[in-house]
């Protein structure tokens, strides 16, 4: 989702409730960082 993006508050609603359908969890993005004992490989992903 993106601030300020024409039809993100729009759709909104409908995006959260079909995640929640799916027994899906909404989390934030600082959430799946690891902060600490990681390593990023050439393409930038992060693994512990």
């Amino acid at each position: 989702m993106h601030n300020g993006a024409k039809h993100t508050a729009d759709s909104l609603e409908y995006i959260i409730k079909n995640i929640k359908e799916k027994n899906l969890e909404i989390v934030k993005v600082s959430d799946l960082i690891y902060k600490e004992n990681y390593k990023i490989d050439i393409n930038g992903t992060q693994t512990k």
